[in-house]
């Protein structure tokens, strides 16, 4: 059966959730036992109704088990606390369910009574039209507002609401589609479809009347936005993807969701691990061909039974009424469906032949839970867009690189493995450069000044860094024992400024900070740092010797040399 095609499958599921499940039982482990040493040290011995109830929110653990835990170890549980907030997560829930259930008609405040109204009185909307046509002669069976559901009375300009028609040509968002947009327009008046949604077996259209006003009853023509022909195009090829990936990655692949709309397609899939990129080129040559031989495509309505006689693939957990429609790829018609090469349960919109996507590509694979894959794909004018970009890049890149595109990868290559050869040579020049930095530090204190025991080191190094420089100053700090050092430098084109002062001066009232902050505007910058150590930059490297000559001024002012 099923369960026996998907063995491996399931078992690797199991194995994940296996330690998933492990890992929330060790956490929860640990916080029963911080709950448990809390009440242990509180006056009446009971592990609080939040602790009991995160217990049993996050970590799975039954308010029982709770007790049962917490009676080992002589601690009672705060039972009615644990109630009180069971019942506050049931009342959020069910006012989420409302929510999701009412979600369709955005920008409206629902009364309270809304929820009934709507139940009560909503009518059934004849929608086949969907399948056949993207425009349809209908009237106005009534509107959802604030209030709910309304059969009598005017929709005026500017109203956002829910439309109602007796019939319509608009699929409602389900199966992963999106819902149609469009228009429904009158003689008089123009109402702007930005939505459209199912509640029960009512078809609402969701929108904002854009001109004039609408009568409940009377008559309007609906069309369906231009877009409805890019989301075909994308529902078909999702059936030819699932199609092209059982044929390459084996049957037990089964669909997990779908987004369907005009911009992009986007697939989950049940599949242990990452296909190969040489699998999903296999897949996109057999979409490709498909697409190619532009095969029919057709659907019919028949008993679940014997669709599932059939093998027509359905959405595992998705609930299914006595009647199914069934949507065949490569049949002329019902009576060739046993010949399509798939065959699937589907509500959605589709194109008459696969010759009409155009083409198709993968753009993107990547893993979203424990043995489930998504994969994003491309079709139409939204391919097309796709395929220029990526052209127009190639053309940039040739023109900079100076290569024919068809060379771009190994010139890239190329630079890529030049690169990783500079920053091994750039390395050890900096590390040469820093022997350097020191040995002109080690310089700078062999002729140092002398105020009593303290060092004076001033001076100005060749090529150097921030950080060789900072280095050649804490090493210059712990050979003299004492000091006040200021070194500056030319950093590409900028004055670079660093004092350092050990804290013996810094006692004394010497500050690295105050220095540099002084010295900082020869060299049209500003600085400032901690008393033992302090960096400036400026605009001006030309004016270092001047800065560092201000520098020792201070130093011996302060230190009274």
């Amino acid at each position: 059966g099923e369960i026996g095609e998907r063995a491996d499958y399931v078992s690797t599921v199991i194995e994940s959730e296996e330690a998933s499940f492990g890992r929330t039982l060790d956490r929860g482990i640990e916080i029963f036992a911080g709950a448990a040493e809390r009440a242990q040290k509180s006056k009446d011995k009971v592990i609080s109704g939040e602790d009991a109830f995160q217990l049993y929110d996050t970590f799975g653990f039954p308010l029982d088990l709770t007790q049962l835990m917490a009676q080992e170890r002589s601690l009672k549980v705060d039972t009615a606390k644990f109630s009180e907030l069971m019942e506050q997560q049931r009342q959020r829930a069910r006012a989420a369910q409302k929510d999701v259930w009412l979600s369709g008609v955005s920008n409206i405040n629902f009364s309270a009574s809304a929820e009934l109204t709507v139940n009560k009185n909503l009518p059934e909307t004849e929608d086949l039209h969907k399948y056949h046509t993207d425009q349809c002669d209908a009237a106005i069976a009534g509107l959802i507002d604030g209030d709910g559901f309304k059969d009598k009375g005017q929709i005026d300009t500017g109203a956002q609401v829910g439309i109602v028609l007796d019939k319509t040509c608009f699929y409602a968002e389900a199966g992963g589609q999106v819902g149609d947009c469009g228009i429904i327009q009158s003689a008089k008046a123009r109402f702007i479809v930005e939505k459209t949604v199912k509640i029960a077996n009512c078809i609402v259209h969701q929108g904002k009347v854009a001109e004039g006003a609408f009568d409940i009853g009377e008559k309007v023509h609906a069309v369906v936005s231009k877009d409805r022909n890019s989301v075909k195009r994308n529902h078909t090829a999702t059936h030819l993807l699932q199609w092209a990936l059982q044929e390459v990655l084996g049957k037990s692949v089964a669909q997990q969701g779908s987004y369907v709309g005009p911009d992009y397609l986007r697939f989950d899939l049940t599949y242990p691990k990452a296909p190969t990129a040489e699998q999903l080129g296999q897949v996109e040559e057999l979409v490709r061909e498909k697409i190619a031989a532009d095969l029919p495509v057709t659907w019919t309505i028949m008993p679940k039974d014997q669709a599932r006689k059939l093998g027509a693939m359905a959405l595992f957990g998705e609930k299914y009424g006595d009647e199914v429609r069934v949507v065949a790829l490569g049949a002329e018609d019902k009576n060739g469906i046993n010949e399509a090469f798939s065959r699937e349960f589907c509500g959605g919109t589709h194109v008459d032949r696969l010759g009409v996507i155009g083409g198709f590509k993968i753009i993107k694979e990547e893993s979203i839970a424990a043995g489930v894959r998504r994969i994003t794909a491309l079709t139409g004018s939204a391919l097309t867009s796709h395929l220029e970009k990526g052209s127009d890049i190639a053309d940039e890149l040739s023109a900079m690189l100076k290569v024919p595109s068809e060379s771009l990868v190994e010139r890239v290559g190329q630079l890529l493995k030049d690169n990783k050869k500079l920053a091994k040579e750039l390395k050890a020049a900096a590390r040469h450069s820093g022997t350097d930095s020191m040995a002109e530090a080690r310089g700078l204190l062999a002729k140092s000044e002398k105020t009593g025991e303290a060092s004076i080191v001033i001076g100005q190094l060749s090529t150097t860094t921030v950080e060789q420089a900072r280095e050649a100053v804490d090493m210059l700090k712990k050979k003299a024992k004492s000091a006040a050092i200021v070194l500056g430098f030319d950093d590409d084109g900028r004055a670079t400024l660093l004092a350092g002062v050990t804290d013996d001066l810094v006692a004394k009232g010497l500050k690295a900070g105050d220095i540099v902050k002084e010295i900082a505007p020869i060299v049209d910058g500003g600085g400032g740092g901690r008393p033992q150590m302090a960096q400036a930059g400026g605009k001006n490297p030309k004016k270092i010797g001047d800065a560092l000559t201000r520098a020792g001024e201070i130093i011996k002012q302060k230190l009274g040399g």
